[in-house]
């Protein structure tokens, strides 16, 4: 009956991934289709696929904190020192060793709890290993079928791996070990399985998928869609965190992820020039060189409430705030996630003698120190890292048709609101990363495209060179770490005499800002500690926040702890039983041959 029941809903994946082909919809009223007539037809074989896309691909976006698919990587940032939480988001409320079921055996990112937003029906509930069921028939269905050529089958099937390694890649990176179902299972068979016996066979698994989808998969493909450049950054991406965890083998892991990596580089992808559009706009991301695998939501089937653009836009009317300059139109988003000060810090400036460094310590703020001026010339000028202007809102900036000011006396300033503090800055940024730029007026019910990126060249660019900084070879990765640094940054280039450590101080600047917002922060962060010796992470543990304030002449600033209103909201902790989410209890109790992570 399941396998029936989920056949009725492959049309509808055309609206949110591409346009669906016309012989998939000429063919017969939905409610007729059978088992056959999908494993014997391509086109019905590719529709069920597809649908499969939109149960594993979001996965790779969200984490166990998150309720629904609106937050879509910023509760990775929020967990991290990378951002700060609204005084009214519960997330933050529970500390991080509080989500004891981390999404064992369910995705989090296609339902809402509680009712859908605006009236809209919610998704149906899926269980993690349904998706895994989803991805077995393809592989078995395909490879068995009479109607589907053997021309196609690759293809079809080497999809079907892919998405079976990007589920349990989802699930490894929290438990380590998972149970390993790699077969469609029959009523006949025990349906109480054992997790793997080490992490490392887990990663062996996703491994090998990812490499045999890699041989099949298209050089192009429609854009969304599952390609060899996404299955050799993926395979780069899988090995290199869990090479941070497995028990033996992590030179070969590292070899793995080198190898992908340099296999990726040969197809063909470039660094886009206009970092911002990779975020802030549909249209260029569509056509982009640098995206590899995206997740992209068409027009007809989605509202801005139902992006994380509702969680990232501020919650200001017009008529609520006393500050000036007065607001031109309300913003009326929910304001979840805010960027860090510290955060903040690492958007280097190029200095005058043409090296990059914190704003603090150039010779433009040296300057100010002794002649004054505006803070936000000296501190937001044009030799700020490109990536900066693209996204973060800051003082005397323009959101939409605002100019926004969080200064004092500013009209984003928490002191002029009169709806309360619970949506204003706890840091005096806000976030521009993944807002749509041409969305005037923005509004929850307002169709829109939307797309988040899954793996892009500047990414995998980064992997590669934190590869090449564990094989000790720094010179090489500091090749690699410049071409983000000074395609996107539009920053000096770094020396590529520098020493190991040097060189990871740098690279770790590097992949704060230019994976901001792209769930990376965290999983980097715990796979630096465990390859560091698994002790406690003082950037996910007891971070002492701060809130940067402009004078209202805008000529000083004050830079001291998150205000009172937000401070009982920003409380993190970490212990290394944290490096792995726990099984769940009561999944435990269901299935007696399931162990419990370290700790727990």
């Amino acid at each position: 009956m399941k396998k029936i029941l989920i056949y009725t809903s492959i049309i509808m994946c055309g609206l949110s991934f591409f346009s669906c082909n016309d012989s998939l919809l000429n063919t017969k009223p939905l409610d007729k289709y059978t088992e056959l007539d999908v494993w014997t037809d391509p086109n019905l074989a590719q529709g069920f696929i597809y649908n499969t896309y939109t149960s594993v691909i979001p996965e790779l976006l969200v984490n166990p904190a998150e309720s629904d698919s609106k937050d879509g990587g910023s509760s990775c940032d929020l967990l991290s020192d990378n951002a700060l939480s609204a005084g009214t988001n519960k997330i933050a409320l529970e500390t991080i060793d509080k989500y004891f079921d981390a999404g064992w055996a369910k995705n989090n990112s296609y339902y809402y709890y509680g009712s859908a937003p605006l009236g809209r029906k919610a998704p149906i509930k899926q269980n993690s290993f349904e998706v895994i069921r989803d991805c077995n028939l393809i592989i078995e269905k395909v490879a068995a079928s009479s109607g589907i050529s053997e021309i196609e089958k690759p293809g079809l099937i080497a999809q079907g791996k892919m998405l079976r390694a990007l589920i349990y890649y989802s699930k490894a990176r929290l438990f380590g070990k998972y149970i390993i179902v790699n077969k469609v299972l029959t009523p006949k068979d025990s349906l109480k399985l054992a997790r793997t016996a080490t992490i490392k066979e887990t990663y062996d698994f996703i491994i090998k998928d990812l490499q045999d989808a890699a041989l099949s998969l298209p050089v192009t493909a429609p854009t969304g869609k599952l390609t060899k450049g996404a299955a050799y950054a993926m395979l780069a991406e899988v090995a290199l965190q869990g090479a941070a965890y497995v028990e033996s083998g992590k030179t070969d892991y590292y070899k793995i992820a080198k190898e992908a990596g340099e296999s990726l580089f040969a197809l063909g992808y470039l660094l886009d020039t206009d970092y911002g559009a990779l975020f802030n706009d549909y249209a260029k991301a569509q056509s982009s060189k640098e995206i590899i695998l995206g997740l992209f939501k068409h027009v007809d089937a989605t509202w801005c409430v139902l992006t994380c653009m509702q969680g990232l836009v501020p919650n200001m009317e017009a008529a609520k705030t006393n500050g000036l300059p007065k607001l031109n139109e309300s913003f009326v988003g929910w304001t979840k996630t805010f960027p860090s000060c510290e955060l903040v810090d690492d958007y280097l400036v190029a200095d005058v003698d043409g090296v990059a460094k914190r704003w603090d310590e150039t010779s433009y703020f040296n300057s100010y120190k002794t002649n004054g001026g505006y803070v936000s010339a000296t501190i937001y000028n044009n030799h700020r890292d490109a990536r900066f202007f693209s996204s973060i809102v800051y003082d005397s900036t323009m959101l939409f048709t605002n100019l926004v000011t969080t200064r004092i006396g500013g009209n984003m300033h928490y002191l002029q609101s009169t709806k309360g503090t619970a949506y204003s800055t706890p840091s005096g940024y806000f976030t521009r990363k993944g807002i749509y730029g041409n969305i005037a007026g923005f509004n929850a019910k307002l169709n829109t495209g939307y797309h988040q990126c899954i793996t892009r060249l500047g990414k995998a660019y980064l992997n590669y060179a934190e590869v090449m900084l564990r094989l000790n070879q720094p010179a090489v990765a500091i090749e690699y770490i410049n071409k983000t640094r000074s395609t996107h940054g539009k920053l000096p280039e770094l020396s590529l005499n520098l020493g190991l450590a040097d060189a990871w101080k740098w690279y770790k600047i590097e992949r704060r800002v230019e994976l901001f917002m792209e769930n990376d922060r965290y999983w980097s962060l715990l796979r630096w500690g465990k390859e560091d010796g698994g002790a406690v992470i003082p950037e996910l543990n007891n971070i002492s926040y701060t809130f940067f304030e402009i004078s209202a002449d805008g000529k000083t600033y004050n830079r001291q702890p998150v205000p009172v209103f937000s401070a009982n909201f920003q409380k993190k902790r970490f212990s290394t039983k944290r490096y792995l989410f726990p099984v769940p209890e009561n999944e435990r109790l269901l299935n007696d041959k399931l162990d419990q992570n370290p700790g727990w």
